[in-house]
């Protein structure tokens, strides 16, 4: 497969988006910016791929030549985000110590924690909302708890039935709620994939580490083998679609007392082996990451790594990085059908068919009572090309907004 060529301003940001701080990524970001750059292009880019706070200290630390209106607006963007994700931290410490009172054990998912665990700063890691993970069996008291805390379920939307909200259970690994006032998301999740198979989960909580915030202030969140192969297998079910996700990994192999092959062994027992070496030559062709011999010989001899490695590429590049795959019609079709290589197993494979037969899309789309779900999977493709057919009447939506509330028309992902 031909090797996709990187606009400049996504080599930029990659430079940029690379840690921990060097005098190789300070030359990097040099020579990078000392291209032709469209510099609104360029924040645009930033903007979609969540990475204001990397590149802000990126370009801080480089002080390549660029205009004084985009520094301004780059350095605007990076501290309205630290405040957001601070209030964020304060939130997560809150719902903490509310779930505690109660007696139902959680933990929080990426955020804050993974921000301090990678990075060593708030500051460089922002986050759309707060994922927090609970035991299934505790899912209604914690809706009860986040009601009592001020927050309105948006997705599923609200005015929907209790009969079809729990039609919808079995299909859903989170629910999520907006804050009015704060406007604060979470994802209240009971489970981390819809494919059961992706990870295993089954003691999440039990091998759990608690994160220090500041002086008295922890919070609790997967531990370390487990955050690794989680965030592997998430960005991978999501075709790494965000620069973000990527540089988290490339950060936390820096943050490490465990060698890399440790790791992708970790991952591979709980069924994200495929997910990891993806993850790792995206670090090394993006990031220059340096991988183990053995890793690399793997991968030379995997026609599927290298695949999953140019989908992801060219999933996360569309449009020269700029905008959303979902943004665009098909944008996301390849990105899916990949989602079908990450695991040699037949049971996977067989789970991931079951998620994209029959979805929460459909079903809000068109509910049919219980007896006649039969059918879903001969609706979805037809409901999957109306939905399609549908955009090229709506008109675009230009650059996403940074605000929390932007987070909510990616928590219905379609895997199609």
């Amino acid at each position: 497969m031909t090797r996709r060529a990187l606009s400049t301003e996504f080599r930029l940001a990659a430079a940029c988006a690379t840690w921990p701080p060097s005098d190789d990524r300070n030359e990097a970001i040099r020579v990078a910016a000392a291209a032709v750059v469209d510099w609104p292009r360029f924040v645009r880019l930033t903007a979609r791929h969540r990475i204001f706070g990397l590149v802000h200290d990126g370009l801080t630390r480089a002080q390549p030549d660029l205009p004084p209106e985009i520094t301004r607006q780059i350095r605007a963007q990076a501290e309205s985000l630290v405040r957001q994700d601070l209030a964020k931290a304060a939130e997560c410490l809150r719902l903490q110590q509310m779930f505690g009172k109660a007696g139902v054990p959680i933990l929080f998912v990426k955020g804050a924690a993974l921000a301090l665990l990678a990075f060593g700063n708030l500051g460089l890691r922002s986050s759309q909302d707060i994922d927090l993970l609970v035991l299934p069996d505790a899912l209604p008291e914690a809706i009860a708890l986040l009601t009592a805390a001020g927050y309105k379920r948006y997705n599923p939307q609200p005015d929907i039935g209790d009969d079809l909200l729990r039609l919808l259970t079995p299909l859903c690994k989170d629910f999520g709620f907006v804050h009015p006032s704060t406007g604060i998301v979470i994802e209240l999740h009971w489970r981390l994939f819809l494919n059961p198979h992706a990870m295993i989960e089954a003691s999440l909580l039990e091998s759990s580490r608690m994160v220090r915030l500041s002086a008295g202030a922890e919070l609790r969140t997967l531990g370390e083998e487990d955050l690794f192969a989680y965030l592997c297998a998430h960005g991978a079910c999501h075709w790494w679609n965000r620069l973000q996700w990527l540089a988290d990994i490339n950060a936390l192999l820096t943050a490490t007392d465990r060698g890399i092959e440790q790791l992708i062994s970790a991952a591979t027992a709980r069924g994200a082996g495929r997910a990891a070496d993806q993850a790792l030559l995206l670090c090394r062709r993006l990031f220059r990451t340096t991988l183990p011999a053995t890793v690399v010989s793997k991968s030379k001899n995997s026609a599927i790594a290298h695949w999953l490695e140019a989908t992801a590429l060219a999933v996360m590049t569309s449009d020269r990085g700029e905008h959303h795959p979902h943004d665009a019609r098909f944008g996301t079709t390849r990105g899916s059908l990949s989602s079908f290589l990450l695991s040699p197993s037949w049971r996977y494979r067989l789970a991931e068919i079951k998620v994209h037969l029959v979805n929460q899309t459909d079903v809000l789309t068109l509910p049919l009572p219980k007896p006649l779900w039969f059918l879903y999977p001969l609706l979805r493709l037809p409901l999957w090309l109306w939905r399609h057919a549908a955009k090229r009447r709506i008109p675009p939506r230009g650059v996403p907004s940074i605000g929390g509330i932007s987070a909510l028309r990616e928590s219905r992902k379609e895997r199609f």
